[in-house]
């Protein structure tokens, strides 16, 4: 049930919006990844208790591209590509059982990952000293047992270091939005509620890869 994909997600979208906003233009592309002290996890409950599910695997990566425009939030979104994809089968419950459970409620054999894939991101508010939050609203699309829908969620994040910034977040889904039924046991006497809480923390940090996520047609001087 750890459907954060991203939403994970979620950080990248928003760490890179972060770097859009400074005052600084950037010479080259500049690529994060998340570290393995990032955490993704939703929380949800039963009609008998609450849980907890852990994402174990998963893969991210957001690219941010110079812009000769110095309007950079304006137009951050066309330059910004993230991708966030999370493994069902890496989803920890605690329960072998419950993990089951989940895995076949996601359809994990024949939609093995969760995508997030960004659309735009708007700043709500700026920080008034510099270890103040950045919060910004997000948006794009989320993926789960192969239907789609739009998502939109609200991140605070923070500048670490010049190459690594945090992002801390929540929002909440629900299942049936999917096409999911909450997963259930003991013959139906346990259930699911539909409604999940997805949370996140998490750290990324600039590396020198190339992006691999992105539309190659749309690059910045490509046309």
């Amino acid at each position: 049930m750890k459907i954060a994909s991203s939403i994970l997600t979620v950080l990248l979208a928003a760490i890179l919006t972060i770097f859009a906003t400074m005052e600084e233009a950037f010479s080259r592309q500049v690529t994060y990844t998340p570290e393995e002290v990032s955490k993704l996890w939703i929380e949800g409950r039963s009609n008998i208790n609450e849980f907890e599910c852990q994402a174990n695997q998963y893969f991210g990566e957001a690219t941010l591209f110079e812009d000769p425009n110095p309007e950079f939030l304006q137009d951050v979104s066309k330059r910004l590509y993230l991708k966030v994809e999370i493994r069902v089968d890496g989803f920890e419950c605690g329960r072998s059982r419950m993990n089951r459970d989940l895995q076949q409620a996601l359809k994990s054999d024949e939609f093995p990952e969760i995508i997030f894939m960004f659309d735009n991101a708007t700043m709500l508010n700026g920080p008034e000293e510099a270890d103040d939050a950045f919060e910004i609203e997000v948006n794009g699309s989320l993926t789960v047992a192969g239907s789609t829908r739009n998502i939109r969620f609200v991140t605070r994040a923070y500048y670490l270091e010049h190459d690594k910034v945090r992002a801390i977040g929540k929002t909440t889904i629900r299942m049936s939005d999917f096409g999911v039924e909450p997963p259930t046991a003991l013959m139906g006497l346990v259930k699911a509620d539909d409604e999940l809480s997805v949370n996140f923390d998490l750290i990324a940090s600039e590396n020198n890869h190339a992006c691999t996520v992105c539309d190659t047609d749309e690059l910045p001087g490509s046309r």
